[in-house]
């Protein structure tokens, strides 16, 4: 990947500190977004969202600072959406949600809704999105502030105008050096937050209700928590089936990790790639590099973001005048200065995959109009396009006003950006030490005397014990089914009692894959649900997989918030 140097990108980071030009708040009365509410009612299934937060694990003091981890810290947030009915109606299916590099549990909105607008009369799905524990750390005030009362503003002067917004002020962002116990935030705290949410389920029902899902680095997480050693039994005896969303661990039942001791305790420097160089656990996290922060833009990209999301479903049309926002647009998208955009069109070209820097972020929703749009070499690598005509005022064409039609519609992107409470798509405080254990899980089979077992936990040792339904699917991480061999010639055959027992992983009921190349990384979580259309064949398929794999009947699930 290319990298812009430092003189390049000064003038634009002095861009993203600047103040935004937009009014000072007036601290409204504010009530926080409610924790339960009904967020699909226009079509035949009503679909209530709630989120909560319950006891996870209790992570391990940091064993160089003596750091603990905060008992309100040691939570983990489940976001539940279900038919709307009092009491909940049993569910044939119950989804959980793992969510990828740099994701919270808004990032999982599209496909969640989804599989419950899929439920009939007589079989329900649920789908429970997860927020790591890291989301837990986020100050989303100023944020909750401006979706309610539909008014940005309160949000960019509560992060960056140093104002008192609904009387509360910012305390600044997390920087890590005074997080130290988020070290020990790695797989095995992970797998142990995911255990607690699948405790929710009754234990005689998970192994014919819960199906797992995961998203990028979650497909990696979930394969490790199918083969995680929890006290003699595999993690997958809790599962009906496993769904891997352009994600998978890699190098499943390899004799050695690709990561040595010596690169996971100190680093590997010539391993460096988007993020700069493999941190050490024992040399960097520990020692307080603890996060993972976006090259360039930093923690305040996801506040902005956040509000340019509120914008674009708020007021579509309107040119905002936003310092801030411009300046974080210019870095992103290689102009400056920005021509004027509407809102819609600032979010589109943010995230449409033919301009965003971040590949990981990008989805297809439109296309850019009212001025020129040309092609650049962007600092955060490849070749991207931009809108160039300062003089013009660009506007957007919708997602499904395209020849041919493209994926996502934005009010459904955006929505997954921050609607709810304390909730949202990013995950500001991406643990560094989870992505680095999951490196070394990956090969499924760590035994007793091997240091990942021995010195760091990391239990992924029971994959080939792997007996459930696989559906595996991809476009961007896993660009071909191939992509998947690894886990399919790993893991072992259904296993009795399942409705599939017995059959071979060379049975598309045991093994099955999609691969849809027009969707990007990101369409395939929050992609319109639109009958005929790529996604919605995925999310048709990913139903069918469901019923499948799990017997009529159902499970009803209490949650003693």
């Amino acid at each position: 990947m290319k990298t812009a140097s430092r003189m390049s990108v000064l003038p634009l980071l002095a861009l993203l500190r600047c103040s935004s030009s937009s009014p000072a708040a007036t601290s409204p009365a504010f009530v926080a977004p409610p924790a339960s509410v009904v967020v699909d009612d226009g079509s035949a299934v009503k679909i209530r969202r709630e989120a909560f937060v319950i006891d996870g694990f209790k992570a391990p003091p940091n064993p160089k600072t003596g750091a603990v981890t905060p008992p309100e810290l040691n939570r983990v947030r489940v976001v539940r959406y279900r038919v709307d009915a009092d009491p909940p109606r049993p569910a044939r299916a119950v989804f959980i949600m793992m969510p990828g590099f740099l994701g919270g549990a808004g990032s999982l909105d599209g496909a969640a809704r989804a599989m419950v607008r899929r439920s009939t009369a007589t079989d329900a799905i649920e789908a429970w999105a997860i927020d790591r524990r890291s989301n837990l750390l986020e100050d989303t005030h100023g944020l909750d502030v401006a979706e309610v009362t539909r008014d940005a503003s309160q949000a960019t002067s509560y992060y960056f105008d140093g104002a008192t917004v609904a009387g509360k002020s910012f305390e600044g962002f997390h920087s890590g050096s005074a997080d130290t116990y988020a070290s020990e935030w790695g797989l095995a705290t992970t797998i142990g937050d995911l255990q607690a949410i699948v405790a929710l389920v009754p234990a005689a029902d998970r192994a014919s209700r819960i199906v797992l899902l995961g998203h990028s680095l979650g497909g990696a997480i979930v394969e490790e928590y199918a083969a995680w050693d929890f006290g003699g039994l595999a993690g997958a005896r809790n599962l009906a089936g496993l769904v891997l969303v352009d994600g998978v661990a890699g190098g499943e039942g390899a004799a050695q990790p690709a990561m040595d001791e010596n690169a996971y305790a100190n680093g590997a420097p010539q391993s460096a790639g988007a993020f700069g160089p493999q941190p050490g656990v024992e040399t960097d996290i520990r020692g307080g590099s603890v996060f993972t922060t976006l090259p360039f833009l930093g923690t305040k990209a996801y506040v902005v973001s956040e509000y340019v999301s509120i914008l674009a479903r708020t007021a579509p049309d309107a040119v905002a005048v936003d310092a801030t926002r411009d300046g974080l647009l210019s870095v992103l998208l290689g102009q400056s200065p920005m021509p004027k955009l509407t809102n819609r069109a600032a979010f589109g070209f943010a995230f449409d995959v033919k301009s965003c820097g971040l590949q990981i972020a990008a989805i297809s929703c439109g296309e850019g109009k009212a001025g020129a749009i040309t092609e650049y070499d962007s600092v955060l690598g490849g070749k991207l396009s931009h809108p160039s005509d300062v003089s013009a005022t660009y506007a957007w064409t919708a997602f499904d006003q395209t020849s041919p039609h493209e994926n996502t519609s934005i009010d459904d992107a955006a929505r997954a950006w921050y609607e709810g409470p304390g909730l949202n798509f990013a995950e500001w405080y991406f643990p560094q030490r989870l992505s680095i254990d999951a490196q070394a899980a990956r090969t499924l089979n760590a035994k007793p005397g091997d240091w990942r077992v021995d010195k760091y936990g990391l239990l992924a040792s029971r994959g080939s014990e792997i007996d459930v339904p696989i559906f595996a699917v991809g476009s961007v991480v896993a660009a071909s089914a191939s992509a998947y061999d690894g886990i399919k010639a790993f893991a072992g055959p259904i296993g009795p009692g399942r409705p599939q027992a017995g059959k071979p992983r060379t049975d598309p009921d045991a093994f099955s894959t999609l691969i849809l190349p027009t969707l990007t990384h990101i369409d395939w979580v929050v992609g319109t649900d639109a009958s005929g259309s790529p996604v919605g064949r995925y999310y048709d398929a990913l139903y069918a997989f469901a019923m499948k794999s799990t017997p009529a009947g159902g499970v009803t699930v209490a949650v003693t918030k």
